[in-house]
């Protein structure tokens, strides 16, 4: 895979730091952005704004995304733009880190911050799952996503808790923005590792991008997925400035899939992008004042804030890999049904009682549905876009998800300030919720599986909120595809 004769260990290497670089980003995410909301409240900002402060830079990290290509051109290699970005996120968590420090901060200021956090974190992303796809050989791709993916888990779990402790501690002890310093400073330390662990990784050179394919082919030929030929991604070339001959990129042309079917997005996937936007934009209606909902409206310490917020994401992780198995035997198609019919009611659940251990069971319950939604709708998804079309697939998507998720949250929160954010408020917010998301699955009428029929997916986690449904985006070099035999036994896999 790389050049000069110690190529074994500079891959082992490479594969070392990726995991501590994943692990790292994981304790980021745990530690920092789960509690921009509860941060925004502790300052005095108030609920809505704490909601917007969750939800509105979202929209500027999916505008980073397209821009992100351009980005790397100039650039000249993804691993400058991948670790410069890596600077920016932890810079932006330092920033606001001083503000708690100040123990004030005004509400265009952190919305300033959170955006650049958000702008730099899912910028990039194209960058970094053509990259990642070059470091990390076709053969042992199925294991060490798996390994990086739990990795992340953990560390993310690790980190969120230890920061509802960290909290409930300052918050007895009458320093609660203090509190949230060491929280944020230690998030951006933690991105801060993540970028050394970026740096040091040693890439291929151009030159060889196009023997890594073949060597990549043949071991996919190798083991048996077989079922769809590995091309470039048309959407987005990696190094494009690194002087590829005309007669390469001819070469490449050569390999690309000719069919209509190929060379653009299916229907399905068009009308699953619909469904998406609709449910996302009412789900985050609600989503983003769950957590002013706890802390506010129902008194919730710290540290039983933080216990939610675990329960909803174990159980997501647990649920996984039962949800697998599932659509290995039923389908992906059924499982996304299952997921959007189960997340319908979920929200509405929290009008019924405030008791903390009836709260506990809505959100095993919620984690574990949104599971089967999230896994169902990627699978879906991506099974219908052809291999060559996966990394605009996962732009547009990216997209569309933080742009649903800016709207739905501004309307909400315009209701809940029209209503002045009484108890009424929130349940009427709940209530709308799940009443969108009955109406959206009128979207999934019709559609039908690829015929490609994907077999995983890991993801990369986000974002950790409180009623679930986390922000997750999947690794690209991860998704494989099952021969046509062998998907009459196996339809989808997950851990």
């Amino acid at each position: 895979m790389f050049l000069g004769s110690n190529s074994s260990s500079t891959t082992r290497s490479n594969l070392r730091v990726s995991l501590v670089d994943g692990a790292s980003y994981g304790v980021m995410v745990g530690l920092g952005e789960s509690y921009f909301a509860a941060f925004a409240l502790a300052v005095g900002l108030g609920e809505v704004s704490a909601g917007l402060v969750g939800s509105v830079p979202l929209f500027f990290g999916g505008v980073a995304q397209l821009i992100s290509p351009a980005a790397v051109r100039w650039f000249g290699f993804e691993q400058r733009w991948v670790v410069f970005c890596g600077c920016l996120q932890a810079a932006a968590l330092i920033a606001i880190a001083v503000a708690a420090m100040l123990g004030s901060i005004s509400l265009t200021s952190l919305l300033v911050f959170a955006s650049i956090y958000w702008a730099a974190g899912l910028a990039t992303g194209p960058a970094w799952n053509t990259w990642i796809e070059r470091i990390v050989p076709a053969r042992v791709r199925t294991i060490y996503f798996a390994r990086r993916t739990k990795w992340a888990q953990v560390t993310t779990l690790l980190g969120l808790v230890s920061g509802g402790l960290l909290l409930q501690w300052a918050e007895q002890g009458d320093w609660v923005t203090t509190g949230f310093a060491i929280a944020f400073f230690g998030a951006s330390s933690f991105r801060l590792l993540s970028v050394v662990m970026l740096s040091i990784h040693r890439t291929a050179p151009a030159a060889t991008a196009r023997e890594t394919k073949t060597k990549d082919a043949a071991a996919n030929a190798v083991s048996g997925d077989v079922s769809e030929p590995i091309v470039p991604h048309v959407a987005y070339q990696p190094q494009a400035n690194a002087g590829r001959s005309r007669s390469a990129s001819l070469a490449t042309a050569k390999v690309l899939p000719s069919s209509d079917a190929e060379s653009s997005i299916g229907i399905s996937a068009i009308r699953l992008l619909g469904y998406l936007v609709f449910v996302q934009g009412m789900v985050q209606l609600s989503g983003p004042y769950f957590s002013p909902y706890m802390l506010e409206k129902l008194s919730l310490s710290y540290r039983d804030f933080v216990s939610l917020l675990a329960l909803a994401f174990v159980s997501k992780i647990i649920a996984l890999s039962y949800w697998g198995n599932f659509g290995r035997r039923y389908g992906a198609k059924r499982l996304l049904w299952i997921g959007g019919i189960g997340i319908v009611p979920i929200a509405s659940l929290w009008i019924f009682s405030s008791n903390f251990w009836w709260i506990a069971m809505i959100q095993i319950i919620s984690g574990t549905i949104w599971a089967a939604y999230e896994l169902g709708f990627f699978l879906l998804i991506f099974d219908a876009v052809p291999a060559s079309r996966r990394t605009k697939m996962l732009t547009l998507y990216n997209f569309a998800n933080c742009t649903s998720w800016c709207i739905g949250a501004a309307i909400g929160g315009a209701i809940l300030a029209y209503f002045g954010a009484s108890e009424q408020a929130y349940w009427i917010l709940f209530g709308i919720s799940s009443l969108g998301r009955f109406l959206a699955l009128g979207l999934l009428i019709g559609i039908q599986p690829g015929r490609r029929l994907m077999s995983r997916v890991r993801v990369r986690i986000l974002s950790v909120r409180p009623n679930g449904a986390s922000l997750d985006t999947p690794v690209l070099p991860s998704l494989q595809r099952r021969s046509t035999t062998a998907t009459r036994l196996a339809v989808v896999e997950s851990d």
